[in-house]
C-alpha cells in the first residue's frame, strides 16, 4: 500500500468523539490535555501547542502512546500515531467509545436532506407592487 493510500485510509476512518484526560510529553513541553477524538491511527488533541511534526507521547493510565503532530492550531493538534493503537487501557477506552458511539448513532433521529419543505404560501400580487407616491422619479 502506498503512504497516500494509507493516509486517504486514515482521512476516511471514523473519529470517535472522546473525552479522556491524559498527560503529553515531548523535548518542548510536558502538560495535561484532552483526547477530543480517536482512532487506531491518530487523535484530536485539546490544550497542548506544538509545531508540525513534532515527537511526543501520550501517557494515559501507565500506558505510552507515540505520536507524531500531523497539524497543528492554537490549543489543539491533530496526532498520527506510528505504531496502530492495538491494545492497552486507552485502546480498551476506544472501544467503549465505538460501542457508545453506535449506540447513540442507533438511538438518534435521522434528518434527511430529501425530506420535501415546508409549503410556503405565495404572497398574495399586491403585496409585491411598488408602492406609489413619496419621493422618486414617478412619486413627485
Amino acid at each position: 500500500m502506498h503512504a497516500s493510500q494509507s493516509q486517504a485510509q486514515y482521512k476516511r476512518e471514523l473519529r470517535i468523539p472522546v473525552d479522556i484526560p491524559v498527560r503529553i510529553d515531548s523535548v518542548l513541553v510536558s502538560t495535561d490535555a484532552m483526547l477530543r477524538n480517536l482512532t487506531e491511527h491518530g487523535a484530536l488533541i485539546e490544550g497542548i501547542s506544538l509545531p508540525k511534526g513534532a515527537q511526543f507521547q501520550i501517557d494515559y493510565e501507565g500506558q505510552i502512546v507515540f505520536g507524531i503532530v500531523a497539524w497543528a492550531e492554537d490549543d489543539r493538534i491533530g496526532a498520527r500515531f506510528p505504531f496502530m493503537l492495538d491494545d492497552g487501557p486507552l485502546y480498551t477506552r476506544l472501544q467503549q467509545a465505538v460501542v457508545e458511539h453506535e449506540v447513540r448513532q442507533k438511538h438518534t433521529p435521522r434528518v434527511y436532506a430529501s425530506a420535501p419543505a415546508p409549503h410556503i404560501q405565495n404572497p398574495a400580487p399586491s403585496a409585491l407592487r411598488r408602492a406609489t407616491g413619496g419621493f422618486g422619479r414617478r412619486g413627485l
